[in-house]
């Protein structure tokens, strides 16, 4: 599995070929580490999508 791309607009990829569930669990389990690890936690996360093809899935 290659690793994750992040632009100035968030996680590049395209779905199915970058932008998997493997990946989408491996970079979530990331961002609670760190979260948890700067004891951030508490203050919750803002997570966005698009209209693109399952973005609304992925986000939940």
């Amino acid at each position: 599995m290659s690793e994750a791309t992040f632009g100035t607009d968030g996680w590049r990829g395209i779905i199915a070929r970058d932008f998997t569930v493997a990946r989408l669990v491996q970079v979530t389990s990331a961002i609670i580490r760190h979260l948890q690890d700067e004891n951030l936690a508490r203050r919750g996360l803002v997570v966005g999508y698009d209209r693109r093809f399952q973005s609304q899935a992925f986000a939940a």
